[in-house]
């Protein structure tokens, strides 16, 4: 049911609009909770929040807000044309700075309380690729195939809330092990969709799209013997 008169709308917004900006500061800080997702779950919780906050403003200010607003004739709202600054400023103050600073609190005694501490970054894809500097990018496929080139300025990366996925601006060969061989003749990049990535890998670059050197294997040299094959190595 929709207010119909101004101040409706009003006791409407009161009822609502702190608790909103409570849950809008408590998501951010230590993320959303399972039990909130529900549209009609965060709508209760925020209508609860409002009529607590409420309440406690009744009992600390007492009836000042209400004169406020409804101070002399002219009807419901009338203290708000006639004292506007002071309207806005307990609007700000009780609606928005007191929810959020609450909030605030709440969330900085849980991080102290809990082991583990929540990332606002929506995904950890998303957190690999933030900010990312160019370098090379190596991605082992699901059906095992090694796929790998060049994230540069001119390379692309989904976020969150897009499905997965990666544009290379130029694409490299791998040999079977993941080893770079060379950059793909006349490439002109290479696209990965996320739901075929089973390991990706990103290497800091030793010079300008140079691909990473292959790391050498020591040998073991042998002294000629008789020829059975036996003899004493070498350091």
């Amino acid at each position: 049911m929709l207010p119909n008169t101004v101040q409706q709308l009003a006791i409407l917004l009161a009822l609502v609009l702190p608790g909103i900006f409570y849950q809008a500061v408590a998501d951010r800080l230590r993320g959303p909770r399972a039990s909130e997702q529900e549209p009609q779950n965060r709508a209760l919780r925020a209508i609860a929040i409002s009529g607590l906050l409420d309440a406690v403003y009744a009992v600390v200010a007492g009836p000042w807000p209400a004169r406020l607003l409804s101070e002399g004739d002219g009807g419901p709202l009338a203290g708000v044309l006639r004292h506007p600054r002071q309207a806005g400023f307990v609007v700000l103050l009780l609606v928005v700075a007191v929810p959020s600073g609450l909030a605030w609190a709440a969330a900085v005694v849980g991080r102290r309380r809990e082991r583990a501490r929540y990332e606002p970054t929506p995904t950890a894809w998303d957190f690999l690729f933030a900010d990312r500097e160019p370098c090379f990018v190596r991605i082992r496929l699901k059906g095992g195939l090694w796929v790998g080139g060049w994230l540069g300025s001119r390379s692309a990366v989904s976020a969150f809330p897009q499905q997965q996925d990666i544009y290379l601006e130029s694409q490299w060969r791998l040999s079977g092990d993941g080893t770079f061989l060379g950059r793909v003749a006349g490439t002109a990049g290479v696209y990965i969709k996320g739901s075929e990535v089973e390991v990706l890998e990103l290497l800091a670059p030793p010079g300008p799209e140079r691909a990473p050197a292959p790391v050498p294997v020591p040998e073991t040299r042998r002294e000629q013997g008789d020829g059975s094959g036996t003899g004493r190595a070498q350091r």
